[in-house]
């Protein structure tokens, strides 16, 4: 099944959001079981969001790639007949 332009937008932006949303809130947490008086719960959450963000782009080029791929495909699909 293939998904249209505007459903690859909408997964890849979704994707993203999530991603980074719960990896950062997530690292807050982690932190602040850890000490809530100190700085880690910042710290851990800044560094969430940094995986997040490396998480997205890291599917951002997977699907390029991807994309990449299919139009290979097709162009090879279409010298052939």
């Amino acid at each position: 099944m293939k998904l249209g332009k505007a459903a690859k937008t909408y997964t890849l932006a979704t994707q993203g959001i999530f991603s980074m949303g719960i990896l950062t809130i997530l690292g807050f947490v982690i932190g602040w079981f850890i000490n809530k008086d100190s700085p880690w719960p910042i710290i851990l959450a800044i560094v969430g969001l940094i995986f997040g963000l490396f998480s997205f782009i890291t599917y951002l080029l997977y699907l390029l790639k991807e994309e990449e791929k299919e139009k290979k495909k097709e162009d090879l699909d279409g010298k052939e007949e």
